[in-house]
């Protein structure tokens, strides 16, 4: 795991960015290695700078998923003057859900209720994604699969959880090991790091300091209970992501090796 520590020193310039990295680099279980430079992961980039845009674009990228609900894409949209970048708005929930799932953030927020609530709550929201939303996940696979698809970035606002999540989905599909992935999805408290102690500081004086920064951190972090309980639930119903995306998202097997030929190593 050598190698997969090194990753953690490997941070992409980016001004404007929080929680951007390439997803590849880590060793799979079978000693190939999942490639860099072709799969990356992000928060929403509409801010951007010109600085900003030109790194982006020198990463060749072709595809761009964005996993928001219409309205956070169009409210926030990336503007790229470079036509060969393929931007696509695949929402990993619907837009009734992403209303009523802020409603229920801001209550737990100021809400009395504790803080396994807001557990349970999260944990079903990676199960309404992982079993309610096969027919997108099943499209964003298929997009990563096609030709002329690759390099290619999926992002969505924090980068967090539904990006979190596709990407752990891509990594255990390739074969590297639960423990990189799950590595890799808590890599977003060490990119948040510096930017959360800020959040947090506003978010206390927003609410009046209502709430404490503990609550804050429970929100704006990347816990492994989440990953955790989702991919036992996946596992123990299907036996491997792989069988999930066949038979829960519908994927063909031939769809499946041609992506991961294209994200590993000869």
């Amino acid at each position: 795991m050598e190698a997969d520590r090194e990753l953690r020193k490997i941070v992409h310039p980016f001004q404007r960015l929080s929680n951007f990295r390439d997803v590849g680099g880590r060793k799979t279980v079978d000693g190939r290695t999942f490639r860099t430079g072709v799969l990356f992961r992000s928060d929403e980039l509409s801010r951007l700078n010109a600085e900003d845009r030109v790194k982006l674009q020198g990463l060749g990228i072709k595809l761009i998923c964005d996993l928001r609900a219409p309205r956070e894409s169009q409210k926030r949209r990336l503007r790229l003057k470079d036509a060969s970048i393929r931007v696509v708005n695949v929402p990993l929930h619907e837009q009734a859900t992403h209303d009523g799932n802020r409603r229920k953030l801001l209550g737990f927020l100021f809400g009395k209720a504790g803080d396994e609530r807001f557990r349970e709550f999260i944990k079903a929201y990676y199960h309404h994604i992982a079993f309610d939303q096969t027919a997108r996940i099943r499209e964003v696979i298929m997009l990563l699969s096609g030709e002329q698809s690759l390099p290619a970035l999926i992002h969505c606002t924090a980068g967090k959880d539904r990006t979190g999540f596709v990407a752990a989905l891509i990594q255990l599909l390739v074969g590297v090991p639960y423990e990189g992935v799950m590595e890799d999805y808590l890599r977003t408290n060490d990119f948040f790091g510096p930017r959360l102690e800020k959040f947090i500081r506003v978010m206390r004086i927003m609410t009046l300091f209502q709430v404490s920064p503990e609550r804050i951190r429970l929100l704006a972090g990347a816990h492994p209970e989440f990953l955790n309980e989702v991919h036992g639930t996946l596992v123990k119903r299907h036996g491997s992501v792989e069988s999930y995306l066949r038979e829960a998202c519908g994927i063909e097997q031939d769809t499946l090796q041609r992506l991961k030929d294209r994200l590993l190593s000869a």
